[in-house]
């Protein structure tokens, strides 16, 4: 269980941060919001009204039912703290003053709060007899515990020092009437408004995260969200609070200085000499020092090379300690080998390296509960989860590697709601995650027995996914590529992407380019730097079944060039060696297309004049004095200036057209391509087929021509129409193309 980082900044030091952390777990007195509790802070009447009224088991609710109107007339309805302050004085926890003031600025004396408290235990009071009105209060605090004399009872009383005398009010045990006294005098009440367990720490079995105490029966288990503070072992002394049987708050109270940590080196009588009988060598914060141990302490030659941890008494002699294999565990971030004279292996957990040594042994295991077997270096990956034995210089001496991954032929018991494999047995939890190609699916019967799953795992070796069918990705960088092979049997085409090799399917359905291909004609380095568009793989055995993919390339126009560099669309590209391109592109009215490798490089250069292409909507010359001053043609709904009247002198509205641009969008040559091949004929319909191919029906029902697969529909004026719109009555011209299929509908005049 490891330590939780303190919740305040500003207390470590505090002779008090005990009683700081326990009511800051409470919610009796908690800190500031930029996370500090200012311990110095003096407290005023109204803030020791809420801890008052807090410390006596009120609640929130409670006060902010009271809110508003007080009996006082220097504190307004809107105070913060109305509520808390007419609560205490209802419930005869706090006063105001005689002229019907309450000061809620004002601070609250040492005095004054140990009588509240005193009070708050039902304590019968006498009146003072030498003239100090909370002499008799201070004496019956003494008594009951709350006040050690140690602050002045008139200087205004600190943050830190409330919290002392309110820690030690709500840990007093009182009888059930809330009284520390019963009516015969006797204080031996046993509720406590604050329960808190204290003793020493007899065991502690840190992976189980249970403790007992001295003198306790039974472990006590720490819950997993618990706040513990301080370094939990053996012969410590801690406090804890309970919530529903578990520990969820602890606090160890003996001081870090207390406690020592480090590396065994020797046992007891490492030189044989009188007086080192109850010594020992050892290493602690990286420097060997000599330990002295009082009687009944062990350390023996068998615990050289093991990681302790001890408590120390007031006069530096070691008086528990507990010794552990010197092991660390965790996630691997990284292995590195170095050969030659230096040579060396090393794995990082966190950000922390281990140097392995040179007879290091290694043992690997295939999943949480498989069986561990003889493995090398290489066997050990990032995410596997190892542990580590250190030996005394701090090197690996064994490592045990588990893979939190793994790929196998599964067995599915609805009944008991596990899932088998390779002999062992794992349960599904109510979080274990379920996935069929790729969605989520609830119930544990939609998995198939004896097909391949990839079963990942926690820390804890708990079953937290299970994924089998088929994968769905996107986005992916292909790395490198193999050829199909044709034989007995065959070799698949391969790719790879983020280092992980994939076969491809024989029969998989392939996209490159945006034309169909055959998996088994794929050649070597064909698919190199393309980009998935997207992809489907059978999970567990990364066999490729479906793939779309395309050249990475940019289209524009080269705005600089400068050596090997090129600007296209604001972004400079650079040339691999042997890749050229035109002199003046900089300059031209060609539009390029970059073909760029994974780093971003150009590895291919193509460039043509750009072209557009579709159907005239209107070609207007205008002219001054009798000459051409301009020109402009509208396609598909876009207006492009004519550089010379001549290129558009042949084209007419509805006539299927192709643009040649130059670099300033302006037409240096248009050609059209469509014509009317029907005019005038009577529409009769519109059929769809089963392949998806559509014809419009003319003249009568078995005249027809077959529609591209985005022909539209015009009226005469060139207005857009839907296809809903058309009329039995109406008569149309049909446009077609060089195929013969009709890419335009015009409607005549109706």
């Amino acid at each position: 269980m490891a330590a939780s980082p303190l919740p305040l900044s500003d207390i470590a030091q505090n002779a008090h941060k005990s009683a700081i952390l326990k009511l800051n777990y409470a919610g009796v007195l908690k800190g500031y919001t930029d996370g500090t509790f200012r311990p110095d802070r003096e407290v005023t009447r109204a803030e020791f009204a809420k801890i008052a009224v807090m410390a006596m088991g009120f609640t929130e609710e409670q006060a902010n039912m009271l809110k508003g109107k007080t009996a006082f007339k220097d504190l307004p309805a809107d105070h913060w703290a109305t509520g808390y302050i007419n609560l205490a004085v209802s419930q005869g926890i706090i006063k105001g003053y005689p002229d019907g003031t309450f000061k809620p600025n004002n601070n609250v004396k040492v005095a004054e709060a140990l009588t509240v408290y005193v009070q708050g235990l039902k304590i019968s009071v006498p009146a003072s007899t030498n003239g100090q009105w909370y002499h008799p209060y201070l004496l019956e605090a003494n008594k009951a515990g709350l006040y050690d004399a140690k602050e002045t009872p008139t200087v205004a009383a600190k943050r830190d020092v409330v919290a002392k005398y309110t820690d030690a009010f709500m840990e007093t045990p009182v009888y059930a009437s809330g009284a520390y006294y019963d009516k015969d005098g006797n204080a031996d009440g046993t509720i406590q408004k604050l329960p808190v367990v204290k003793g020493a720490v007899a065991s502690y079995d840190k992976a189980g995260s249970k403790l007992k105490l001295a003198g306790q029966k039974s472990e006590v288990v720490i819950a997993d969200n618990a706040q513990v503070y301080g370094n939990l072992i053996v012969g410590a002394q801690v406090e804890y609070i309970l919530k529903n049987g578990k520990i969820a708050f602890l606090n160890v109270v003996t001081a870090d200085a207390n406690i020592v940590q480090g590396i065994v080196k020797t046992g007891l009588n490492f030189t044989t000499a009188v007086g080192d009988e109850k010594k020992f060598r050892a290493l602690v914060n990286g420097k060997e020092v000599i330990l002295d141990v009082e009687t009944g302490v062990s350390v023996t030659r068998s615990d050289i090379g093991k990681k302790f941890v001890a408590v120390m008494d007031e006069d530096g002699k070691i008086i528990s300690i507990t010794i552990t294999d010197n092991a660390v565990s965790g996630l691997v971030k990284k292995t590195s080998t170095v050969s030659g004279t230096k040579a060396k292996k090393e794995i990082e957990l966190d950000d922390q390296t281990y140097q392995l040594a040179t007879d290091a042994s290694i043992k690997v295991k295939a999943h949480p509960q498989a069986k561990a077997a003889t493995g090398s270096f290489a066997d050990i990956e990032r995410g596997d989860l190892v542990e580590l034995t250190l030996d005394v210089d701090g090197k690996v001496s064994a490592v045990t590697a588990t893979k939190l991954s793994t790929t196998q032929s599964i067995e599915v018991d609805t009944n008991d709601n596990t899932i088998r494999f390779d002999g062992a047995e794992y349960d599904v939890l109510q979080d274990t995650k379920l996935y069929v190609d790729e969605e989520r699916v609830d119930e544990l019967d939609e998995l198939s027995d004896d097909q391949v799953a990839v079963l990942t795992f926690d820390e804890d070796g708990n079953l937290i996914k299970v994924e089998q069918g088929v994968g769905v990705s996107a986005g992916k960088l292909v790395d490198g590529t193999t050829a199909y092979a044709a034989g007995t049997p065959a070799k698949l085409a391969t790719i790879k992407v983020d280092g992980k090799t994939y076969d491809i399917l024989a029969n998989a359905k392939l996209t490159i380019d945006g034309s169909s291909v055959s998996a088994t004609s794929i050649k070597a380095d064909q698919l190199n730097d393309y980009r998935i568009i997207s992809w489907k793989y059978n999970l567990g055995t990364n066999d490729i079944v479906e793939l779309t993919a395309e050249k990475q390339t940019v289209k524009g126009y080269v705005t600089e060039k400068s050596g090997r560099t090129v600007t296209v669309n604001g972004k400079e590209y650079v040339l691999l060696s042997g890749v050229t391109i035109d002199a003046n592109a900089a300059t031209n009215d060609k539009e390029y297309t970059l073909v760029l490798n994974n780093d971003g490089k150009v590895k291919a250069v193509t460039g043509a004049a750009k072209t557009v292409s579709g159907i005239v909507e209107s070609v207007e010359v205008r002219k001054e004095n009798g000459s051409v001053a301009s020109a402009e043609i509208v396609v598909d709904g876009k207006s492009y200036d004519v550089l010379e009247a001549d290129a558009v002198d042949e084209v007419d509205q509805f006539e299927w057209v192709t643009l040649t641009l130059n670099r300033d969008g302006e037409v240096t040559k248009a050609v059209a391509q469509g014509k009317a091949s029907v005019e005038g004929a009577a529409y009769i319909g519109i059929e769809s087929r089963v392949n998806g191919d559509r014809y419009v029906f003319h003249t009568n029902v078995s005249t027809s021509l077959k529609l591209t697969k985005d022909a539209k529909i015009k009226y005469y004026d060139g207005s857009e129409m839907e296809e809903s719109q058309l009329k039995s009555t109406d008569e149309i011209d049909l446009w077609t193309n060089a195929e013969g299929q009709v890419y335009l509908i015009v409607v005549n005049k109706r």
